[in-house]
């Protein structure tokens, strides 16, 4: 039957984006929100595959993001990378990460009827959620879908990584050959979720040994052979369960990758400068984001720019031009002070976010902000594998709805002061003011604790809302 503008499913799409661009500006003149969620909430529930039908329509593809830390991180690199490439993006850089905040963003590119309104090369680069990308694989099939890695992370919600592991190898099982898988190497659960797939399947990781560890840590959460279940012996474990490895029993190993960092030198929150390597090239560059975590994040990104074609030095050009996304090593400077804003919301990314600050110099001043929302995960509990021992010499102030029990672990640092205040705003100021002039204050933030202290930097007149930052 052809799909005309008079065809009843044509019609009900009209009647799904009328709807939500109503949703959208009742949200925004309420001032509820930046309508990055609900009028894509409202549309699929009226045309349930509404989502599709517009991803169909993008003239350069699709590339999905997902995996449990750095999805947005990631995203914006290849934002970056492809804009320094000439290559208009279309992009959900607010971070709403389910389905309807995808839908969201791109029914702000749709006329009434649900035609987009796109450059002829545009892309989308589109970071998902772990359990939303299934739906979405049910009905687009993207250029390429990259998986970052995956930890325990609300398990309230998710499950174990196991659950989810599960899932995504199912959905890649289902992609026809047109869609490519770009994998964490380093991560075995992730390595092993493409042996199923008819595409193409590519995999990134580390190759620099002067930052490896002895063994992996305590908050691993994977490191078993997917296929036996026998312990994986790592001859270099770089955090929580990434690393080199093999199975001595199966003889199952890490794959070899065709996108590695060669050399890292970190410093600090000030960035990184890597070597990357590609099959034919070298790329130098310098990342304007912190820590060992984002260098996996580059590496995705610029994976992802590899296997669309993008030159050697877009990607070097790309990467140097991004900045930190919104809560996630934004700084700010208040009251003759800086604010630093990390999120942390499991064990693995937490750890990664100490160790950028064990190596901070002079006293360290921490707002620790716990909040148990369902973005965040209702049990907190993940808290206790959270190497907080490392900041012990810390002057805390625990804040937000789940504060007395970021302060009882806290204290069980041995930390000799730590303030509790559960009001996110007093916290922030209460932790500000132990700071002397000049000085730092680092806020660690769980996801809604995040945006409700950005939403108090922006009523202040320090930040942007995060549905107007530019991109």
């Amino acid at each position: 039957m052809v799909d005309t503008l008079f065809s009843f499913s044509a019609l009900r799409r009209v009647l799904a984006i009328l709807a939500a661009r109503a949703a959208g500006a009742v949200s925004r003149r309420l001032r509820r929100g930046g309508g990055t969620a609900l009028p894509g909430l409202i549309a699929e529930s009226v045309a349930p595959t509404l989502l599709g039908f517009l991803l169909d329509q993008v003239p350069a593809g699709a590339i999905f993001i997902t995996g449990t830390n750095g999805k947005t991180t990631t995203a914006a690199l290849l934002r970056d990378i492809l804009n320094a490439a000439g290559q208009p993006v279309l992009h959900n850089a607010t971070g709403s990460n389910l389905t309807r905040g995808v839908l969201s963003m791109l029914l702000e590119h749709s006329a009434w009827h649900g035609r987009l309104r796109l450059a002829p090369t545009c892309m989308a680069v589109l970071e998902l959620d772990e359990a939303a990308i299934v739906h979405a694989l049910r009905q687009h099939r993207p250029r390429c879908v990259v998986v970052t890695n995956l930890f325990r992370d609300q398990l309230d919600r998710y499950g174990e990584v196991q659950t989810i592991a599960a899932g995504l190898r199912t959905a890649f099982a289902r992609l026809t050959e047109s869609t490519a898988l770009l994998l964490n190497g380093d991560d075995p659960l992730v390595a092993s979720l493409g042996e199923e797939s008819a595409g193409p399947v590519h995999y990134f990781g580390l190759d620099d040994l002067r930052l490896a560890r002895e063994g992996v840590e305590l908050a691993a959460d994977s490191h078993y052979c997917p296929r036996d279940a026998q312990p994986l012996d790592y001859n270099a474990a770089y955090y929580g369960h990434l690393g080199s490895y093999t199975c001595n029993a199966c003889g199952w190993r890490r794959p070899e990758r065709a996108v590695r960092a060669t050399e890292v030198d970190l410093h600090g929150l000030a960035g990184a400068d890597v070597t990357l390597a590609f099959p034919e090239a070298t790329v130098q560059a310098t990342l304007g984001v912190p820590g060992l975590y984002n260098v996996y994040n580059a590496l995705a990104a610029a994976g992802a720019a590899w296997y669309v074609g993008v030159k050697p030095e877009a990607i070097r050009q790309g990467l140097a031009h991004t900045a930190p996304a919104f809560g996630r090593a934004e700084a700010v400077a208040v009251s003759g002070r800086t604010a630093w804003l990390l999120l942390i919301k499991n064990p693995v990314g937490a750890n990664q976010v100490l160790r950028l600050l064990v190596a901070e110099e002079g006293p360290l001043h921490i707002l620790a902000i716990l909040q148990d929302r369902a973005a965040d995960g209702h049990d907190v509990s993940w808290i206790w594998d959270v190497d907080f021992e490392e900041l012990a010499d810390a002057t805390f102030t625990a804040g937000g709805r789940r504060a007395e029990d970021m302060a009882v672990r806290l204290k069980y640092t041995g930390a000799a002061e730590v303030t509790v205040t559960r009001p996110i705003a007093q916290a922030f100021d209460e932790a500000l003011a132990r700071v002397a002039p000049g000085g730092t204050l680092f806020v660690l933030a769980t996801y809604t604790g995040m945006l409700a202290l950005r939403s108090v930097w922006a009523e202040r007149g320090l930040v942007r809302r995060f549905w107007e930052a530019e991109p």
